[in-house]
């Protein structure tokens, strides 16, 4: 169950600083605001993770792990398609 919590989190955090910034760069000045607030509940979720109690378990690194190879894997999956399609 601490695999799945933690992945949860880092997967939210990263998606919250994701959005947060480019909400926050992109967007006019009523969807800022937004972006800001994404942004500082990344931030919190992010201080959440990263407390040494919570930093140096090792589910932390499984969900770090499956994280990144998950989004790596899309992003490959994204290309191979393009790829495809620009072709025909």
């Amino acid at each position: 169950m601490d695999l799945i919590i933690s992945m949860g989190l880092v997967g939210a955090m990263l998606s919250m600083l994701g959005m947060g910034l480019l909400i926050s760069y992109y967007g006019s000045s009523k969807t800022r605001n937004v972006g800001i607030v994404f942004l500082l509940i990344g931030v919190a979720i992010a201080y959440y993770v990263t407390l040494p109690e919570n930093y140096a378990d090792i589910a932390f690194w499984n969900s770090m792990l499956a994280f990144i190879g998950g989004m790596v894997g899309g992003i490959i999956g994204i290309i191979i398609f393009l790829i495809a399609i620009i072709k025909s």
